[in-house]
């Protein structure tokens, strides 16, 4: 019965390892591009563009969970996720391969949010507690696994690194057959998920809700939207200082690391710092930012800038959901949650045409000239943070 509970426990956890696998692809851009003649913009749209239908169906996933229930909804998500995924194994049309990305996007979005919700229902207490922490760094474990897989394969050509997909089918069966059945419209966790959209209806959700949750909202796409902006153009970056062959699955790979290690000092450092440890987020972005965007050409300075990028999320993302109760009341915490998750995919999905937006602005087709200006804005940000605590005479360590 125990190793049950085990199998059960890694199974559930197993699906999280799939979750932000849409950018790990990323270090085969530089090769897609050259091999199918697109421009950087359109290549780079493909680790992104799934976001635009996981923020879709982050939003749905709860309705088809009530219908189908919550193991059919998640184990079509993941087969989903492998039928689609694989397609530019054996397919070299960038159409059909957007499609395809959009129908994974599909699959991820599908269980997304469920990958929470099922622990919430199957466990309690400290056991809970655990899970949802250990499932957060899932995401970052197997992104990075992936990412360096991906860099692996690249070596037999671009479609292959898509071949890590494959690994969704396993990662279905072991849930499918080591996680129990459970009853999402009789789990309390569920209809409370539900009640206030369905009692009050979507438009008087948006009326009820704080507005402070769409400019935490706003804050998430920021925050994702430049953290993914250097995970998609550092390839392309790293090409052109070392040639259109450069492998940098094995260094993007590294990125996911830096932000579990982030994270687990996360703790520690608010205990010494308060609110300062947002402040130092915010810091690491802008030097992220600055140490590729004048780079000048030094391959160093633009590997480590991407490093450091790896830290922010895991500092100010705290901030986000913690503030969230505050905030917001019973009925109206599950839509400004989902407000959130679609912030993030709005964020992962337009990082590229933000950088190219940003040069076209600038008239210029520098691949770092991007980075100044979002180093800039994060920048900014923090100066108006500090100067309202101030203003309210809050230390960081108050707060």
């Amino acid at each position: 019965m125990k190793s049950q509970t085990v199998l059960a426990k890694s199974a559930v956890l197993s699906i999280s390892l799939i979750l932000t696998s849409s950018i790990a692809i990323s270090s085969a851009l530089p090769q897609l591009r050259e091999s199918l003649g697109i421009s950087t913009t359109q290549s780079e749209m493909l680790s992104t563009v799934p976001n635009v239908a996981m923020a879709v169906f982050v939003l749905l996933s709860s309705w088809f969970a009530h219908k189908f229930g919550t193991k059919n909804v998640i184990m079509t998500g993941l087969l989903l996720v492998g039928f689609s995924g694989v397609i530019p194994v054996f397919v070299s049309s960038y159409p059909v391969i957007l499609v395809s990305r959009l129908i994974m996007g599909v699959g991820l979005g599908l269980y997304n949010a469920l990958a929470v919700s099922i622990i919430n229902a199957l466990y309690t207490g400290k056991t809970r507690a655990n899970l949802l922490g250990l499932r957060g760094s899932a995401e970052n474990v197997g992104q990075s696994v992936f990412m360096a897989l991906a860099g692996l394969l690249l070596t037999f050509g671009w479609n292959w690194s898509f071949v890590i997909y494959f690994a969704a089918f396993p990662v279905a069966l072991f849930f499918w057959f080591a996680v129990p059945d459970v009853k999402f419209a009789s789990d309390e966790d569920s209809k409370a998920e539900g009640s206030g959209q369905d009692k009050q209806g979507f438009f008087a959700l948006i009326k009820a809700t704080n507005p402070l949750v769409y400019v935490l909202a706003i804050f998430a796409v920021l925050l994702v939207l430049n953290s993914i902006a250097i995970q998609v153009r550092f390839p392309s970056i790293e090409a052109g200082l070392q040639g259109e062959r450069f492998n940098s699955g094995l260094l993007l790979s590294m990125m996911p690391l830096v932000g579990i290690l982030a994270g687990v000092v996360f703790g520690k450092l608010y205990q010494w710092t308060g609110k300062g440890a947002l402040y130092l987020g915010l810091l690491a972005y802008v030097l992220a930012n600055f140490l590729i965007g004048f780079s000048g050409g030094n391959f160093l300075m633009v590997v480590i800038g991407m490093l450091v990028s790896g830290i922010p999320c895991a500092w100010c993302f705290p901030y986000i959901f913690s503030g969230m109760g505050d905030i917001t009341s019973p009925s109206t915490v599950a839509f400004a949650t989902s407000m959130i998750f679609i912030g993030t995919n709005t964020g992962t999905f337009i990082a590229p045409l933000a950088m190219k937006l940003i040069q076209s602005v600038l008239n210029t087709d520098s691949l770092v000239a991007p980075f100044p200006v979002f180093g800039a804005i994060f920048a900014i940000i923090a100066v108006v943070l500090f100067v309202r605590d101030a203003i309210h005479g809050k230390s960081p360590k108050q707060q």
